[in-house]
């Protein structure tokens, strides 16, 4: 895989609310933090449910997200849920995923100013990630095989008859999620972590007012639960800035490997009989 990073990913991973089983933890870290941390957050305040939504936007913004509004893309992204643009403060976004992980190799974005709304709805509004990855076609056992280093790539049924199946890398846009009263970030955590740690706290957003946990996405084996996420003292997005709850370390580059089988059938169904009709 010729393309593929094979250098070690820097991890960050909160710890305040337990630990998963992950494979690919380093054990280097005291055994105590992890209860020290889980202590520190028992003691803060409960603000989990402060609306994050940026109420007073400048007139330019308005005009730059209304032709944000009308992008096909978007509204092909957000097919299926209800949702809105708006503004939102990264600081009181609660996070559903435990680690972040960073690949060394990528270029980081370059921070503007909290005044330069041009460039913020750039941030937020990217084009989408092209699909880079290694495809096997193995004729023998009719499959298709795709592997790759980016962890959002990701099979989509399209509306297509001529390709009903695409290969995707996942949603381009910041997303902010209003869940069971709480605001979630969606998607777009690096983004946040390095306006966050550059002092910018406002950013655009697409707003889903997600109905279920399914619409807010926080589904995989890997996130916090839902008990946790709907908890008196759920995690921040900025808690990862935090090094009393957090833990980093390097772990192996991980594959997501894709596979689609071809499996054809031709059957003759047998006629319908009317009824009284004879054989």
């Amino acid at each position: 895989m010729t393309h593929q990073n094979l250098n070690p990913i820097r991890t960050i991973e909160l710890v305040g609310w337990g630990l998963d089983e992950f494979e690919a933890r380093s054990q280097t870290f005291g055994r105590e933090k992890p209860l020290r941390a889980r202590e520190i957050v028992s003691r803060r305040q409960s603000d989990h449910c402060s609306r994050a939504l940026c109420e007073e936007q400048p007139r330019a913004l308005r005009e730059l997200l209304d032709v944000q509004q009308s992008r096909h893309d978007v509204h092909e992204e957000m097919i299926g849920l209800d949702w809105s643009l708006g503004v939102v403060d990264l600081r009181r976004l609660l996070t559903f995923q435990r680690r972040l992980s960073f690949d060394a190799t990528l270029v980081d974005t370059v921070v503007p100013r909290q005044s330069d709304w041009d460039y913020l709805i750039d941030i937020a509004f990217a084009p989408q990630t092209p699909v880079v990855c290694d495809l096997v076609h193995d004729t023998q056992a009719k499959t298709i095989i795709l592997r790759s280093s980016n962890p959002n790539l990701q099979l989509r049924v399209t509306q297509d008859p001529s390709t009903p199946v695409a290969v995707h890398t996942g949603s381009p846009f910041f997303e902010v999620a209003q869940y069971a009263g709480r605001w979630f970030l969606r998607d777009g955590y690096h983004r946040a972590y390095n306006l966050l740690q550059s002092g910018i706290f406002q950013l655009p957003a697409v707003i889903v007012r997600a109905r279920t946990i399914e619409e807010l996405g926080a589904i995989q084996p890997r996130f916090f639960s839902k008990a946790t996420l709907l908890s008196q003292h759920p995690p921040f997005v900025s808690d990862f800035l935090d090094a009393r709850l957090t833990i980093q370390y390097d772990r192996p580059p991980a594959i997501k490997t894709l596979r689609i089988t071809m499996d054809e059938s031709v059957a003759y169904p047998q006629p319908v009989r009317i009824s009284g009709e004879q054989p």
